[in-house]
């Protein structure tokens, strides 16, 4: 592909550059979903996977006499196409001389309100309805022991033991970084990560991240406690325009999020429009595979 730049500036440094702010500013995806995006990256509008009903072992002694099995569909369809457009007059284009101006006044935000949309869509499925158990308390109590008690839940639930992960609130995060039970032996065992680097990491077998944007959902949700069986996505470019009239270009993030770029100008509005776009569909997948945090 050409190297395709506007007044000295290039589509490929931008959206590459818009990677870093991915990846100080959100979580990685696969911690908490299941992806089937590699299953519908080229065509199709949704993907199927199915899930096994529970089983028993009978008494074979008179015969192997077949057993009903059944499966519960889930779909993921790729219902949702969201984005961003900036359009810039030819002479606010003149005043861009860096890269690094489109990237700190344009690029930047766009990128995050694009990613966001996604999370909050993701997350607007955490409800009471989708995932039954819970536990409640409140930031100033939550501690080491929710993340037994829940950890608890998930394995009474047969829910593997390997890449559970929490999301909570940073008042939440805050006050499990104060937990003595936490740090204490984190000083001693786990290193200085806790204080050094406020990384609260591998608690009960539950890697805990911070995020700023947990939906109260209307039940007053401040976190999530899961494996990624319970959350399932699928994402995907948009195709790419004919012509050399748009520039194009597509990147697939750290967090596994596929984002698209384009590049054109408008002649009937005289704009220089530079766009950020996706693909993608959510779902539920296993509803006791994940354990909701609330305030009440």
């Amino acid at each position: 592909m050409p190297s395709n730049t506007l007044s000295g500036i290039s589509l490929d440094a931008i959206a590459d550059k818009t990677l870093d702010v991915l990846c100080s500013r959100f979580f990685e995806l696969s911690r908490f979903t299941r992806d089937f995006s590699t299953d519908i990256k080229d065509k199709g509008a949704s993907v199927k996977t199915r899930l096994p009903g529970s089983v028993s072992a009978v008494n074979l002694d008179s015969g192997y006499t077949a057993q009903n099995s059944s499966t519960t569909e889930k779909t993921i369809t790729l219902s949702d196409y969201r984005g961003y457009v900036i359009g810039l007059k030819d002479k606010e284009v003149s005043f861009a001389k860096s890269v690094e101006w489109l990237e700190n006044i344009l690029i930047k935000p766009a990128v995050e309100a694009t990613v966001r949309k996604v999370v909050d869509d993701l997350l607007s499925l955490v409800t009471a309805s989708n995932f039954t158990n819970a536990i409640t308390v409140t930031a100033q109590n939550f501690d080491s022991d929710d993340l037994a008690d829940a950890a608890a839940t998930l394995s009474n639930n047969k829910v593997g033991k390997s890449l559970r992960s929490a999301l909570v609130g940073f008042d939440y995060f805050s006050s499990l970084q104060k937990d003595e039970v936490h740090v204490t032996p984190a000083k001693a065992y786990g290193g200085p990560q806790a204080i050094q680097d406020h990384d609260a990491h591998m608690i009960h077998g539950i890697d805990v991240t911070g995020y700023e944007g947990i939906p109260s959902n209307s039940e007053n949700l401040e976190g999530i406690i899961a494996h990624p069986s319970a959350l399932l996505i699928a994402a995907r470019t948009p195709a790419l325009p004919p012509g050399p009239r748009v520039e194009s270009v597509n990147r697939i993030t750290e967090h596994g999020l596929p984002l698209q770029f384009r590049h054109w100008y408008s002649r009937n509005s005289g704009l220089h429009k530079i766009s950020v776009s996706v693909l993608y569909g959510t779902s539920v997948g296993l509803g006791n595979s994940l354990v909701r945090i609330k305030s009440a």
